[in-house]
């Protein structure tokens, strides 16, 4: 059994970006759709702290992904479904916390 065949989801990943500037001047974070219905695997872990920057998050959450996707921290991942089935297992909101390379 290969890698690929091991990603029984798809996904949507949105990359954070830059928007029109508010009321006070602060620019709107959006997240538009780099990926659509992109091969992944979403597995629940045990919680996990993360420190990014200042901040401590308690992670439960790993995604894999193919190694021709280009993602980042502060991305999105959302619309998580059965690659075979299409039925939508989750279609909340992950926040990308940490990217780990697979060399």
């Amino acid at each position: 059994m290969s890698y690929t065949d091991l990603l029984i989801h798809t996904c949507d990943i949105g990359a954070l970006s830059q928007g029109a500037q508010d009321a006070y001047g602060k620019p709107a974070e959006t997240w538009p759709l780099g990926y659509t219905d992109e091969p992944c695997r979403l597995l629940q872990t045990a919680g996990r702290e993360i420190i990014v920057g200042a901040k401590v998050f308690v992670s439960d959450w790993k995604v894999f992904l193919g190694q021709d996707v280009s993602i980042d921290e502060q991305d999105r991942i959302s619309n998580v479904k059965d690659a075979t089935t299409g039925v939508v297992i989750d279609a909340g909101t992950y926040e990308v916390l940490r990217v780990k390379p697979v060399s």
